[in-house]
């Protein structure tokens, strides 16, 4: 780990002891979670068939286990498991719905929306989800547009999203992805208007 991830575990640390403001949402604990195993974080890897990168893993095992960062905060490894599990199950719903492999729910914005780590790349960009408009009846190139359009590009990566919220920094508007990145993660290219 390097000077500078190690520093940022350490202030992640003290934001986390601070319940006050160990999220930006409400509901939070009245303690932190502890740092979970490394048999845990193990036995999560092979369950979603993945190595973590090793920032979050170093944050599970350092910081806490869940409970912390922006807005409800990260969810544990436990609920990281279900959830990335239960999205790789959402194209029995519409066989559209295709959920990138290694893209990690993180953090619940609530209302459904996801801050989702994009583990594939090495840079690991942050992308939202936002399944609110998803309409499973839709077919075809409405259905792939309709699915294309839950992902939003946050414009940083893992550690700048860390890094900005522990530095107060609002988020900005998230924009649509790249074609790139829809082509290799979604496996097509939505249409220009």
């Amino acid at each position: 780990m390097s000077t500078s991830e190690w520093a940022l575990i350490q202030r992640l640390k003290a934001r986390n002891a601070d319940r006050r403001l160990a999220t930006d949402g409400e509901g939070r604990r009245a303690r932190p979670v502890s740092p979970t195993t490394l048999k845990n974080v193990q036995i999560v890897e092979r369950a979603i068939g993945f190595r973590l990168p090793a920032l979050l893993r170093a944050i599970y095992l350092k910081v806490g286990n869940g409970g912390f960062g922006r807005v409800y905060g990260v969810m544990g490894t436990g609920a990281l498991r279900s959830c990335y599990r239960d999205m790789l199950k959402l194209e029995k719903e519409n066989f559209v719905w295709r959920w990138p492999r290694h893209l990690l729910p993180l953090a619940n914005y609530g209302c459904g929306m996801w801050s989702c780590v994009d583990c594939e790349y090495e840079r690991l960009p942050m992308i939202l989800w936002d399944p609110n408009n998803l309409d499973e009846e839709l077919e075809g190139s409405d259905a792939r547009l309709n699915w294309g359009n839950a992902f939003w590009d946050q414009g940083k990566s893992f550690r700048r999203w860390w890094e900005d919220w522990l530095a107060g920094k609002e988020e900005r508007d998230p924009r649509w992805p790249s074609d790139a990145w829809t082509k290799k993660r979604l496996g097509f290219v939505l249409p220009k208007e």
